[in-house]
């Protein structure tokens, strides 16, 4: 009922070892990368299942579709399962262009939710792939076998399977691969390809951050501290309108705000940020986002309402689920030590290899700029300005929220872009370019220091230096 794909021979006895225990994945990634695929038997029909090796015993996937579709232009699409509870789907272009496309999803998402980039990546040929990554935002609190963490290992076993169905279907090898996306997605997308230089040769990190622990804190803070905002948000919002560069803190308004509300609004302009490796940055939202913090409110609490049961099992304030009030006194650097731990296991480091594109929105109120801001300075700082100059792109797009048709019009661009670099880094600079100085309309910025944005409080290092370290 199955067959041996073709180019397995050469890996034959590491698959026998990584059956056994005794060989390290990553050399298994490596025979991948050659365009050997890994014990895959390929059904003859219908549902049957099949498995390729990855760790220390095969990882199942099955199929429940397998169709022929002709939009947005004529492709094969299976959609199934891997393991026993990771749903995917793969798409395959008749006119491959012989690339791959690994999409990473939201935090809200599931393997259908790919946004703009399935659109993109098709059109230009790209076989695509996504995965639900094992888990779903609204009901991981009550399934204690689902991990966010689990995005790591789905992505790997999607990225090896993709490629060894792709080496099945077309009869030849993946020349490159990408991983794509934003939000949760963006940050999956910095943290994997740091982690995986001979799985991705880049990627695309659309308005991601740099740490579950930084990123859902600042969440945290950001409503807790708007409550005392809120009967002033209006005149906030009409005098940031007025004036880009309206500073709260010395330019008062007419009817001032209260010490309590400078207070307040200090907090969430100001959010120091510090990763596991001792970088710190500023995650507070910047000038100009004011609007979306008031807009977007029910979606911040949301997530927190969510999710803190998950992130932080020592949390019951009041002995049971928390209430909407004492989600928002979460702190998770009052959390025991295990839980930090365990958020800061996605922690990003810094240590890029292959290309990678970011851009992100100036009025982002769920997933600061500051996280942008502070992932090209954390880079700059562990591979050195001159390599991050090479490897890193960043782009901010004045007034966007948490995406928008903005970045959603420059995927197709974002691809172009980072092909090039790619081509550049592979070819020693022979072939390809560096990162464009514009994505559309919008500056590429500085990879060292302050960035060209709109202004926001917090804006230079010594400014983050000063930053409070308080947690209000």
């Amino acid at each position: 009922m199955s067959e041996k794909i073709e180019g397995q021979n050469n890996i034959a006895e590491d698959v026998d070892e990584m059956s056994a225990g005794k060989l390290d994945r990553r050399r298994l990634l490596k025979h991948v990368l050659a365009g050997g695929a890994a014990c895959m038997a390929v059904p003859c029909s219908g549902f049957l299942s099949q498995a390729f090796a990855l760790g220390t015993k095969p990882v199942e996937a099955s199929w429940d579709t397998d169709q022929v579709r002709v939009s947005p232009v004529p492709h094969r699409y299976l959609h199934g399962l891997i393991r026993s509870d990771v749903k995917f789907q793969v798409l395959l272009p008749v006119a491959w262009n012989g690339k791959i496309a690994i999409f990473t999803r939201g935090f809200s998402g599931t393997e259908l939710t790919t946004e703009t980039f399935q659109l993109a990546a098709l059109t230009k040929g790209y076989a695509f792939a996504s995965c639900d990554e094992g888990w779903y935002r609204p009901t991981i609190a009550d399934n204690p076998q689902d991990d966010y963490y689990e995005s790591r290992q789905s992505l790997v076993e999607l990225t090896v399977y993709t490629k060894a169905l792709v080496l099945t279907h077309y009869g030849r090898a993946a020349s490159r691969t990408l991983l794509v996306g934003s939000s949760n997605g963006g940050h999956h997308t910095r943290w994997m390809v740091e982690a995986y230089p001979l799985m991705f040769d880049g990627g695309i990190s659309g308005f991601g951050y740099n740490s579950q622990l930084t990123q859902w804190g600042s969440v945290a803070r950001l409503v807790r501290n708007y409550d005392v905002i809120a009967p002033r948000i209006d005149d906030i919002i009409a005098e940031r309108a007025k004036n880009a560069r309206w500073d709260p803190f010395r330019q008062h308004l007419s009817a001032p705000l209260t010490k309590a509300q400078l207070t307040a609004l200090r907090n969430i302009y100001d959010i120091p940020a510090e990763l596991t490796n001792g970088f710190r940055y500023n995650d507070g939202r910047w000038f100009g986002s004011e609007a979306s913090w008031k807009s977007n409110y029910n979606s911040l609490l949301g997530y927190l309402r969510d999710s803190i049961p998950r992130w932080d099992e020592a949390y019951r304030p009041s002995g049971g689920r928390p209430t909407d009030a004492e989600i928002k006194l979460w702190d998770p650097l009052n959390s025991p030590a295990y839980i930090q731990i365990d958020l800061r296991r996605e922690d990003c480091h810094g240590q890029l290899a292959r290309p990678l594109v970011i851009m992100h929105g100036t009025a982002d109120p769920i997933v600061g700029a500051g996280e942008a801001e502070g992932y090209k300075n954390l880079v700059a700082m562990t591979i050195g300005p001159g390599e991050a100059e090479k490897l890193l792109a960043v782009y901010y797009i004045p007034g966007m929220g948490h995406g928008g048709p903005e970045f959603n019009d420059l995927v197709p661009a974002q691809i172009d872009a980072l092909e090039a670099m790619i081509d550049y880094q592979q070819s020693n600079g022979t072939r390809g370019a560096h990162a464009p100085a514009f994505m559309g309309i919008y500056p590429r910025e500085p990879v060292v220091g302050s960035g060209n944005s709109l202004g926001f409080y917090g804006h230079t290092g010594r400014d983050q230096r000063k930053a409070s370290r308080s947690k209000p």
